[in-house]
């Protein structure tokens, strides 16, 4: 059994992911010190272009900051993704999904990593490497 799944960080990947091998994926990110800064985008949706629902939940905290998430932020669907290229009749149609951010520390400079799973990608955790400035 396949499912078909839709993710990301900034390019969103489009996967169809085997639910029997897990793999994670893994991000790399930049972001100012005691800033709130944009890491990744989390959001699906199905052939008609249509929003699908996506879960996701922090599962490690950085040691030197924060990771959250804010649902419901609206966003146009791109004409390709890094994992399955073009979009086709869904690029630049609306879509609702979830933004992951992160803040450190004040004064924090240096690398924190975190990680989340995302609802529709179970198998696909990520774990993501910040390189705070």
């Amino acid at each position: 059994m396949r499912i078909f799944a839709v993710s990301f960080g900034c390019l969103i990947a489009s996967l169809m992911v085997d639910p029997t091998s897990a793999q994670v994926l893994n991000l790399t990110r930049s972001a100012e010190s005691g800033a709130d800064s944009f890491i990744a985008w989390e959001r699906g949706w199905d052939r008609n272009c249509n929003t699908l629902p996506v879960t996701v939940t922090i599962t490690k905290n950085p040691v030197n900051g924060t990771l959250s998430v804010v649902p419901g932020v609206a966003s146009t669907i791109p004409e390709s993704t890094a994992g399955a290229g073009s979009v086709g009749a869904c690029a630049g149609k609306p879509v609702t999904g979830n933004q992951v951010r992160y803040k450190s520390k004040l004064g924090f400079h240096g690398t924190d990593s975190g990680s989340y799973n995302v609802s529709n990608q179970p198998q696909r955790p990520r774990t993501i490497t910040i390189n705070v400035k």
